[in-house]
């Protein structure tokens, strides 16, 4: 049995979220090689679907009217509607480009999620916060290196998926105080599976046995992913876990080369390389406004 010191519980929930960061870049990779057969609208049903299949023994265990029970169910729905359609435009982007640089783009996250706290919720950001995040969108103009070709407008597909995404983050932080995570897990997944239930039939195409696996698998590492990760807060700080969200695109760019032959360029390793250091002052200014250690 692990001795529960606090400093054995902060690596705790950092192996956790490390383990987290493996499921979605798993994720991705398997998403990426579906939409090269199929239409990524497809995709993202099999994601939302399988998830929910996962989820049906949770509700029959804790009962629909818990699962669902919620303060404000109708920003758990805005909520679960947001995140379905980030989840199609990051899947359509990557349809078109190498995912290591969708991953980079992806990461400009945390940076709009900045600019979005200061705007709608009032929270102070000093220059060198804003500076920060002006040179992380440099690191994403080499990264896209914009031409106007069609390669580069599946760019900007994903750049609004960040976009969206800090949206999607800024919700779900007011959200922390009135619900349990689980439940926001159970909207996201049902709501997902429902709007592409109705969609998936004009762009169906029958999978073959090995594309139902990658389906139910891209499912179950969802699911695990959001599990782990809720995890991982029990035992770590969020500004302690934050700057490993970046180790995903060292995952990532492994899989893209082991399963696609995908070599990163330079530009956008030098992109990346100035998000991420972006991102990482980011949340170091963040602890140093709150007067942690």
């Amino acid at each position: 049995m692990i001795n529960a010191t606090p400093a054995n519980r902060t690596w705790i929930g950092i192996l956790l979220f490390c383990g987290t960061t493996l499921c979605f870049a798993a994720l991705d990779t398997g998403a990426k090689f579906l939409t090269q057969d199929y239409h990524p609208l497809q995709v993202v049903w099999g994601r939302y679907f399988f998830q929910f299949v996962l989820l049906l023994p949770v509700f029959a265990r804790q009962g629909f009217h818990r699962s669902f029970a919620s303060a404000r169910p109708g920003v758990q729905i805005a909520r679960g509607l947001l995140i379905s359609l980030i989840t199609f435009l990051f899947f359509a982007s990557i349809s078109q480009i190498a995912l290591v640089d969708a991953q980079a783009i992806s990461f400009t996250m945390p940076l709009i999620l900045t600019a979005l706290a200061f705007v709608f919720l009032g929270e102070k950001v000093g220059p060198r916060r804003w500076a920060a995040v002006l040179f992380g969108f440099l690191g994403v103009v080499l990264v896209i290196r914009p031409t106007g070709s069609s390669l580069q407008w599946a760019a900007l597909l994903c750049l609004a998926s960040a976009a969206l995404n800090a949206g999607f983050h800024l919700m779900t932080r007011t959200l922390a105080a009135a619900d349990p995570p689980n439940v926001g897990i159970a909207y996201a997944g049902t709501i997902g599976t429902i709007i592409f239930t109705f969609v998936v039939p004009f762009v169906w195409i029958t999978p073959t046995a090995q594309a139902w696996f990658i389906f139910a698998a891209i499912g179950a590492l969802g699911m695990s992913g959001h599990y782990w990760l809720s995890k991982s807060y029990i035992y770590a700080r969020a500004v302690v876990l934050a700057p490993y969200v970046y180790l995903q695109i060292v995952w990532v760019a492994i899989f893209g080369f082991l399963l696609f032959g995908t070599v990163p360029s330079v530009s956008t390793l030098v992109g990346a390389g100035i998000v991420i250091a972006s991102g990482i002052y980011v949340f170091h200014r963040e602890r140093l406004a709150r007067g942690e250690a």
